[in-house]
């Protein structure tokens, strides 16, 4: 029954992933549009390493999702990488909107911008339709060889 899971671990991960995506589209245009002191607050690395940061965890989640696909669509046992894939994305994607709505300012509580209700919405994959922490619990079990904890 748990392996039937593993498909909506990995789609709720490609989700997220598009969530992260678009949080890192609208804050990069925002940071070269948006001007203070006569230059794009894109050029400050207070904005610019976050946006950076959230970028490489984007990817890194991303690969994991690719092999958590491949193994499934081989017909592998695929529940570790599944589970890893959804935690990484989710906390990937969370960054990402952070990145997001503190390149925006005041701006990212905007409702024209999207960055806020997109914000809600990435939220609730930290803990639907698994709790990141059970996804731990999870892998300390089965890769670290770490007694149940739960």
């Amino acid at each position: 029954i748990l392996d039937g899971m593993n498909a909506e671990r990995i789609l709720i991960a490609a989700e997220c992933i598009g969530d992260g995506r678009f949080f890192l589209e609208r804050a990069s245009a925002y940071a070269n549009e948006r001007e203070v002191f006569g230059r794009p607050i894109g050029t400050n690395q207070g904005v610019q390493f976050p946006l950076a940061r959230a970028y490489a965890d984007l990817r890194a989640a991303d690969l994991m999702r690719y092999e958590a696909a491949r193994l499934f669509d081989a017909g592998e046992s695929c529940g570790v990488e599944a589970n890893m894939a959804k935690l990484l994305a989710s906390e990937a994607s969370w960054a990402a909107g952070n990145a997001a709505l503190d390149t925006h300012g005041g701006f990212g509580f905007a409702v024209e911008y999207d960055i806020e209700r997109k914000l809600r919405e990435t939220r609730l994959y930290k803990v639907a339709p698994i709790n990141n922490n059970l996804i731990l619990a999870f892998v300390g079990q089965q890769c670290l060889d770490l007694p149940k904890s739960y």
